[in-house]
């Protein structure tokens, strides 16, 4: 009788936003990944997590990290904690998941990269959705293979959809927070899935423009935006990302089950080739490429998705790095970095790479 893969202890430290919960339901999913331990030290978001794993959560989050049996840490704690957390996992030799988004800061992104890297333990950055969904990834493979040849141009419009009376501060304060905790405001939080996406076809832009809003009263009474556009110059094309999240007048109320519904969920892609077109709808049951409609069955038929989850165990059993390792996703907050410097200079163009690593809205 055939065994079936190797099952790794995974240890979960935080329920920022209520990722941690998030993340949990995603590893019971998981064949090679038995959750054993859990911790979070918001006494709001413990309940949460507790009942997502099922089990009672430890004294401390290095109780977890400490622990031998345990194989993986799984991030989901606020982004400005994540440097310090993900150090002491390396140390520890404990290989990493860790959910978006990677850091507050480029410092802290350089740190986590680091310590990975010096520690030499794999880490894999969990950014569901744009690189967790069949649909993208497999196209992913698509352009890096050149089977759609240069590109002439990309569009990503991404947001989350709500009711204008949702109550997104009771739901989830730390999308409020400040930008010394939380790295920013939707652009950070919304915009790194569209960063990393366009990052895994194209590489690194040279320059970026931005702008970024707050339109939503939650958001311009905290300070931060919850809307963002970033322009990526790539030499021969541009780049454009529409992110965050808007409070539209057709939607009736919804609670937090209605705001997590995909159909809530605007995500258009447009890729344009010198010689081919691509339209993706992710949450869809068809694309279009070249005028001609696909269905997503017919698309996908065949096709080996591999999660963020296994591309890390792979990667530890001697596989290849993860898509979205350290160095990637510090590359992610290297672009967000330079598109909040562009913000708040109207608009400036910066050129990249950057050398301060620090949050210019801190």
């Amino acid at each position: 009788m055939p065994r079936g893969p190797k099952r790794y202890r995974v240890g979960l430290i935080g329920n920022c936003c209520t990722h941690g919960e998030f993340v949990a339901a995603a590893l019971k999913a998981e064949p090679g990944a038995e959750l054993v331990a859990g911790w979070e030290g918001d006494a709001r978001r413990r309940p949460g997590l507790e009942a997502a794993m099922a089990m009672s959560l430890t004294a401390s989050g290095q109780e977890i990290i400490e622990d031998p049996s345990v194989d993986i840490i799984a991030l989901a704690c606020s982004p400005h904690d994540k440097a310090d957390w993900a150090e002491a996992a390396a140390a520890a030799g404990k290989h990493i998941f860790l959910n978006k988004p990677f850091a507050e800061s480029l410092n802290s992104a350089r740190r986590i990269t680091r310590a990975a890297e010096s520690a030499d333990v794999r880490l894999v950055h969990d950014i569901p959705i744009h690189r967790a969904h069949p649909v993208t990834a497999k196209l992913l493979d698509e352009v890096r293979h050149g089977d759609y040849g240069n590109p002439i141009g990309y569009f990503n419009a991404w947001s989350m959809t709500f009711s204008e009376d949702f109550a997104l501060g009771d739901y989830w304060p730390e999308r409020l927070a400040s930008a010394g905790e939380s790295g920013g405001g939707e652009l950070t939080n919304m915009g790194c899935y569209a960063i990393d996406y366009m990052l895994a076809l194209f590489g690194m832009p040279n320059k970026v423009q931005a702008r970024k809003s707050s339109f939503w009263g939650h958001y311009s009474q905290a300070g931060v935006e919850n809307f963002g556009q970033i322009v990526a110059d790539y030499g021969k094309f541009f780049a454009l990302l529409n992110a965050g999240k808007q409070p539209l007048t057709s939607l009736g109320t919804m609670d937090v089950a209605g705001a997590l519904q995909p159909r809530h969920w605007h995500n258009v892609m447009e890729l344009q080739f010198e010689r081919h077109n691509i339209t993706v709808l992710p949450f869809s049951d068809y694309l279009l490429r070249d005028g001609e409609k696909i269905a997503v069955a017919d698309y996908l038929a065949n096709y080996d998705f591999r999660s963020a989850f296994r591309q890390l165990t792979d990667a530890i059993e001697g596989g290849p790095e993860p898509e979205s390792n350290a160095r990637v996703a510090s590359d992610g907050v290297e672009l967000l970095m330079a598109a909040y410097r562009s913000a708040l200079k109207d608009g400036e163009l910066i050129k990249l790479p950057l050398q301060d690593g620090g949050n210019p809205l801190v």
